[in-house]
């Protein structure tokens, strides 16, 4: 079973088992929209200067009497990318070019929630992202991008038609001694077709911090970093006597966003209840 298809499996199911404990157990929905920068380790581009829209929703499920903790579950539009303008590249007398990346991805992130003083909120989780448009250009014109698997590949007629996967290879020195080509054969450069294509799918590990505003308002903090690559990009060095490169890509994103909660009123009667009865009980 895919990975993905496993982490929704035992979301459904940590849900399910709690839910005949509904007496102490209590649903709450959120909604939320916000802002996010972003960027992409590994694209030769830096900072975080790609600034999206991020809207979504979600469903708490509180596993303690005290509201102390959650589990949440989120649907959530959050576009990604990259952005370049053209500057000069160290002293090399190079001008990078302008860089233009947009990628759109719908996610499903599930994550555990600590709350202390009903007001202060922190989350850890993993989020499973699913790309559906990417677009992409370079110096103004729009390259011949889509969803895929992101990898490299051999140039048709060459080395048949298998593909290579080289999600473990780094840099070129790295390929000429993995056993792929030996040294009588053409580069690995000349050989191998730069991916056109990123990653249908996304894992990324989500840090989450939440301060409560007003009453059901809170403001929300959310740093989010791929945990696999989303692609793999052959780049040439500006120095002709240097090699060429293999980069790994990953999604780097830190998110601010407005979240409204509904229903912990009804959580914070719950929790008088059982304030109450505890007294009663001594």
């Amino acid at each position: 079973m895919k990975l993905h298809k496993l982490l929704l499996f035992g979301t459904v199911l940590l849900f399910c088992s709690h839910f005949n404990n509904a007496t102490a157990q209590v649903f709450k929905g959120e909604a939320f929209a916000g802002a996010s920068l972003a960027q992409v380790d590994g694209d030769e581009c830096y900072g975080y200067k790609r600034f999206n829209g991020q809207l979504g929703a979600g469903v708490l499920l509180s596993l303690t009497d005290q509201d102390w903790l959650d589990v949440g579950l989120e649907i959530v539009y959050n576009p990604k990318g990259a952005l370049r303008s053209d500057t000069l590249v160290g002293n090399s007398g190079h001008f990078a070019g302008t860089y233009n990346l947009k990628l759109n991805y719908v996610e499903i992130p599930v994550m555990l929630y600590l709350t202390d003083k009903h007001k202060y909120t922190v989350g850890l989780g993993l989020s499973y992202g699913r790309l559906v448009g990417v677009s992409e250009k370079i110096n103004g014109i729009a390259t011949d991008i889509r969803v895929g698997d992101g990898y490299l590949r051999w140039k048709d007629g060459d080395q048949g038609s298998d593909d290579i996967d080289l999600s473990e290879i780094r840099t070129l020195d790295d390929l000429s001694t993995s056993g792929l080509y030996d040294d009588t054969e053409l580069p690995p450069t000349i050989r191998v077709q730069n991916s056109n294509t990123y990653s249908k799918h996304d894992l990324s590990i989500c840090a989450d911090f939440r301060i409560r505003i007003w009453e059901g308002l809170h403001a929300q903090l959310r740093y989010q970093y791929s945990l696999m690559p989303i692609r793999i990009r052959l780049f040439e060095e500006y120095d002709p006597m240097l090699d060429y490169k293999v980069r790994q890509q990953y999604n780097n994103q830190i998110a601010l966003r407005l979240t409204y909660i509904f229903g912990e009123d009804r959580a914070l009667i719950n929790r008088e209840i059982q304030k109450e009865e505890k007294k009663r009980n001594r």
